[in-house]
């Protein structure tokens, strides 16, 4: 049996553990900062940014999810990112992923949300062609970009000595 179950702050250590082994999992390239204080404040206090979803299989939890609405000025809607979503590899293959992004599109359609996102590492393969059968579509015609915490520092000082 496969359960949903919105997370709460008692989930936080377990979200936490499965953020360190998704990263683990998929040689995340990046250094994992989060603490658990982060993820107490951010997706359980009353100003959250995010929401969690603990994945039950059998009444184990086994995986997570983690979303959050964005806006789009070319819909003038929201839309659905999704940031996270791991199932621990043994339960993999048992239909889980495709579950938890049906939940998700459900979800997107609940809250009349025009578009329903998700980043993929490049080198992660199997999730790419997983996606890709299911009817996602790749986006070419966009590259993401990132200014770190530092980099936003580092800005802002050049442009007072510009």
């Amino acid at each position: 049996m496969i359960d949903f179950v919105p997370a709460e702050i008692e989930d936080s250590k377990l979200i936490l553990s499965f953020i360190h082994k998704l990263a683990k999992f998929e040689n995340f390239p990046y250094e994992i900062s989060v603490q658990e204080s982060d993820l107490e404040k951010n997706l359980f206090s009353e100003d959250a940014l995010a929401r969690a979803i603990i994945i039950y299989y059998n009444e184990s939890p086994v995986g997570f999810i983690v979303y959050y609405f964005s806006f789009s000025t070319t819909t003038g809607k929201k839309g659905l990112h999704l940031d996270d979503l791991y199932v621990e590899p043994e339960y993999q293959g048992l239909g889980l992923g495709k579950k938890a992004l049906k939940y998700l599109a459900g979800v997107a359609i609940d809250n009349e949300c025009a578009r329903f996102e998700w980043w993929s590492l490049k080198t992660n393969e199997k999730a790419i062609n997983f996606y890709k059968k299911l009817g996602a579509k790749e986006l070419q015609e966009i590259t993401v970009f990132r200014l770190t915490q530092e980099d936003c520092q580092n800005m802002i000082l050049l442009s007072r000595l510009l």
